[in-house]
């Protein structure tokens, strides 16, 4: 009978040991997207969450590689609707969207990602994405910016630039 026990505590030692290491990977990763995801878009957008879900990782050639879904909760800045461009031409033209854009303007909406992430031995992380409705294997290593379209980068630049010189 205390034999039974301690069999028994030495399997929660063992679960518990095994949780706090994949916590630790899980954290990091948490901690790194948390960080790109705030410097790439609380530019365009009100970041309001950011959640891991998925989550599956294991030990690849000495690197832990976690394979998971990303989310991140956002929505516009705090503004008048009718002072958006798309949403002011919608509503000169009489366009039969204007209320569902302008409702919609200011409600928190999700971006998802599908995501490996790599953590070497030094803890450097590095980031991949595929499109999981194609069938591949083929993962491409990216950054969060990837995911901003270059246009916007393009006139949100050129914006700074005119805000700094006055």
């Amino acid at each position: 009978m205390i034999n039974n026990e301690w069999v028994h505590f030495e399997k929660e030692v063992s679960d518990s040991v095994k949780e706090a290491s994949e916590d630790t990977s899980y954290d990091k990763i948490s901690a790194y997207l948390k960080e790109k995801s705030i410097n790439t878009f609380s530019l365009y957008y009100e970041l309001i969450d950011f959640i891991i879900s998925d989550y599956q990782e294991e030990m690849v050639d000495g690197n832990i590689e976690a394979i998971f879904s990303y989310t991140i909760v956002h929505k516009n800045y705090d503004r008048d609707p009718d002072t958006v461009q798309y949403i002011k031409e919608a509503k000169e033209r009489g366009d039969k969207n204007y209320q569902t854009y302008y409702d919609e303007y200011l409600q928190p909406q999700n971006m998802n990602f599908y995501f490996k992430a790599v953590i070497k031995a030094n803890d450097e992380i590095t980031l991949f994405s595929k499109n999981p409705a194609i069938e591949t294997d083929d993962w491409e290593e990216v950054e969060m910016s990837d995911f901003v379209i270059k246009k916007l980068q393009k006139n949100t630049s050129q914006k700074r630039e005119i805000l700094m010189s006055q």
